[in-house]
């Protein structure tokens, strides 16, 4: 059998039972934050549908998984924007072919990502297909948001809802299979936020996390401003990261124990560092880290916004 995913065991097993029971279901939506693992389960449950050596999974071995892990799997397909959008003439070809019977599997497998970008005209058209869908098909519909879709689209899909794993498991399983260490598995977990597919796509950039409390949180020299935003443009993905620790802070400032922080070895000196602080200040501050983020991912000058985060983060004497 192939290694193991990550996480989602319950859902897995869910999946399993009904491969099992022949009760699997003609159309799923799986619900879940950006790389949380939706994909990776989707495309482990396809094979292990169409799997020739099925045991608790797919054996990943098997001619049928090869073929899947090769993507020329003839009955398994996965459709995605074209562009900004899922179209209709992508939809009106999986309707073409989604009517003739599998070629070599169990069941026609078709994996659709980013449900959410479907324009409305073919979403309409996926309708048709999911009002009626052959019983040797399967449909597989991935969103990180549920509300996007059409309630007639959802009210004919089994949802199964992914939620990112805690950074404490998530930490351990990195700390088992890649053989990291105890600070840099929880470093890169509390950036991905539990999201097991941005976490190993961290640990495959190589990043490492410093677990000092941020400077910027530290200093007041505009100097040093500067100095820090360039260390971000190279990093920028450490803007997660110090957003959990004002997240620590803000939730000193509410009471909370001190084994209820992220960064629960710096619970001395954050408790500390809190007293410089407003609870104002530190839900503006992580208001503007979101903010230049989004900026980021729309292509501004990188080397300015990250210059103004910085300046407007310095601690006030």
């Amino acid at each position: 059998m192939q290694a193991p995913i990550i996480g989602h065991q319950q859902i897995l097993e869910q999946l399993y039972h009904a491969i099992a029971s022949n009760r699997v279901a003609g159309a799923y939506l799986f619900v879940g934050v950006a790389n949380v693992g939706k994909e990776t389960v989707a495309l482990h449950f396809a094979k292990s549908i169409n799997c020739l050596s099925p045991e608790e999974g797919a054996c990943g071995t098997c001619l049928s998984c090869r073929k899947a892990d090769d993507g020329n799997h003839p009955d398994l397909q996965i459709i995605r924007p074209s562009g900004a959008w899922i179209k209709i003439d992508q939809i009106r070809e999986l309707q073409h072919r989604i009517i003739y019977r599998p070629l070599e599997g169990v069941r026609k497998v078709y994996i659709l990502t980013e449900a959410e970008r479907m324009n409305l005209e073919a979403a309409n058209c996926l309708l048709k297909t999911l009002e009626e869908p052959p019983a040797d098909s399967v449909l597989i519909l991935l969103t990180t948001n549920l509300d996007a879709l059409l309630p007639t689209i959802r009210s004919r899909c089994q949802i199964i809802p992914f939620h990112p794993l805690l950074v404490s498991d998530l930490a351990g399983h990195l700390m088992e299979r890649f053989n990291i260490n105890e600070t840099q598995a929880s470093s890169i977990s509390t950036v991905a936020g539990g999201a097991v597919g941005k976490a190993l796509g961290l640990l495959q950039e190589g990043a490492e996390f410093d677990e000092e409390i941020p400077e910027i949180m530290m200093v007041g020299n505009r100097l040093d401003a500067f100095r820090i935003a360039e260390k971000w443009t190279a990093q920028p993905e450490a803007l997660d990261h110090l957003v959990t620790w004002y997240r620590d802070l803000i939730m000193l400032h509410q009471g909370a124990p001190a084994d209820l922080l992220t960064h629960v070895h710096h619970a001395e000196e954050l408790r500390q560092l809190a007293t410089h602080y407003s609870r104002l200040q530190l839900q503006s501050a992580i208001k503007t880290i979101f903010e230049t983020k989004a900026m980021l991912q729309r292509n501004v000058n990188a080397t300015l916004a990250l210059e103004v985060l910085a300046l407007k983060l310095l601690r006030k004497p």
